[in-house]
């Protein structure tokens, strides 16, 4: 049976069985706490950029859809151009609800009505289009503005006095139809309680047009048996009211003014997300080495990595993703280079992801480091991320290994005669950098004999392999730099 609905698309396409975030469990249960109120009630649904806010809050809409409320979404970074909350709010209401229900036309006319006396002369430029749009008549507005203004002070006054307890009726009104409203679409149209308003990207906006639309939702639409679910970057929302009312501002106390409870999106599963991400290794072959490997399977050495550097770096989702996105070009690099030099290209993964996001990072050290300068004084990350149960295995460890295997070191070996004999090599032994990993155990230990394992077997084969150091890794990631 076909559900009617604004977005149809996303009831395939958006729904918690296919969450890569792997959020059914969370988002099951805030389903049944929202459908639990009745009583007006709005919900701060709080995330920091780039946690997947918006792929949760589709999947909300689908799952309250097929459950049978009427649900309305709405982007209001997409309305920003507005400068008028109120008439985004009033006309996807109507609009959204006309749709779910095609013959419940003649239910909302008292509603539209009253949103139509709360928005005259809310703001002059806007007035026609916002008239026009929920009363089909440009022309009232423009009227109306043009008769206050041909007035004398006094009746001007008057004027304002009257259409400002006409507003305050109106609020009462709208109120009051809503609750009327959600009645008739239980009773008459078979629709399940309360109606549920989803608010997208409202961090996004410009910080007074999201103040207004907050005090619209307030003080319009907070009325039984409707529920709204507002999706924000707390932290960023506060920072942009202190940009309106000043830096010294309560923004905290300010916004729990307009929210009942707040949910905090729940951490994302990065493992499970990068297991149903497309990373096709299928064209490298032989002709792209990867390394160091930790499990006989590159995939999930690739996995393994973005998570180590996605925790040490406290990426976001999209961060996530734009590093995939990157690294794969960075590969497709890798391969234009074994074609165009006939020449086999051995490429150490973690110096690559690290790359990547050193350089996003404007890190002093990728553009620094260098041969005999490997740069492990880095203090982006966080040193102590454990790769492991071993105490020893550290990201930090990880990072200064890998990062000295990037660079060539310049030894002195002494010769069967005790002469000091320099010799060019490419860090991959302990000598290299002065620690020994013998004694280690667990990851780092594995890493260290993977990548002298590496350069053991690759080093006879110069002439036909091509061992990427610094340089390398700077030059593709620079070219992949330019994608956002």
């Amino acid at each position: 049976m076909s559900i009617n609905c604004k977005y149809p698309e996303w009831l395939t396409e958006y729904t918690f069985d296919n969450c890569k975030l792997n959020r059914k469990e969370y988002g099951e249960f805030l389903t049944n706490y929202i459908k639990g109120e009745h009583d007006g009630f709005v919900l701060n649904l709080n995330g920091a950029w780039g946690t997947g806010k918006t792929e949760f809050l589709r999947r909300l809409y689908t799952h309250l859809t097929n459950e049978g409320h009427p649900t309305i979404y709405i982007d209001a970074w997409e309305s920003d151009f507005s400068e008028i909350p109120l008439s985004v709010v009033a006309s996807e209401l109507i609009n959204q609800l006309s749709i779910i229900n095609h013959n419940i036309g003649s239910d909302l006319d008292k509603l539209t009505g009253f949103l139509g006396k709360a928005l005259k002369g809310t703001v002059i430029a806007g007035t026609g289009l916002v008239t026009k749009y929920l009363v089909d008549d440009s022309a009232t507005g423009r009227e109306i503005m043009k008769t206050l203004f041909e007035a004398s002070a006094k009746d001007f006054l008057t004027s304002i006095k009257k259409d400002h307890e006409e507003q305050v009726e109106a609020i009462k009104s709208i109120r009051k139809e809503l609750g009327l409203l959600a009645e008739v679409l239980k009773q008459t149209h078979g629709k399940e309680l309360p109606v549920i308003v989803l608010i997208d990207e409202l961090d996004r906006c410009r910080p007074n047009y999201a103040i207004e639309m907050l005090e619209v939702i307030k003080h319009f639409f907070t009325t039984k048996n409707f529920v709204f679910v507002v999706a924000t970057d707390t932290t960023q929302l506060q920072e942009s009211i202190k940009s309106v009312y000043g830096s010294n501002f309560d923004s905290n106390t300010y916004l729990k003014r307009f929210f009942n409870r707040e949910a905090r999106l729940a951490e994302s599963d990065l493992e499970h997300y990068l297991k149903l991400q497309e990373i096709d290794l299928t064209p490298y072959s032989d002709r792209v080495v990867i390394y160091p490997k930790i499990t006989n399977n590159t995939k999930d050495n690739i996995h393994q990595y973005i998570i180590w550097v996605a925790k040490a770096y406290e990426l976001s989702l999209r961060d996530v993703d734009q590093l995939i996105d990157k690294l794969k070009a960075c590969l497709r690099g890798a391969l234009y280079a074994e074609q165009s030099s006939n020449k086999v290209q051995v490429v150490n993964i973690f110096s690559l992801l690290v790359g990547i996001v050193e350089f996003d990072l404007k890190s002093t050290s990728f553009d620094e480091r260098k041969n005999g300068k490997p740069c492990i004084d880095n203090r982006l990350y966080k040193h102590n991320i454990l790769l492991d149960s071993h105490d020893e295995n550290v990201f930090s460890e990880l990072y200064e290994l890998n990062m000295y295997n990037s660079v060539q070191h310049n030894i002195e070996y002494p010769d069967t005669w005790g002469d000091a004999q320099k010799h060019l090599v490419y860090g991959t032994h302990s000598k290299a950098h002065g620690k020994d990993y013998s004694h280690c155990n667990g990851i780092i230990k594995k890493v260290a004999l993977e990548i002298d394992s590496n350069f053991s077997n690759f080093n006879h084969k110069t002439g036909n392999v091509k061992i990427w150091l610094w340089p390398d890794y700077q030059k593709v990631i620079k070219l992949a730099g330019n994608l956002d």
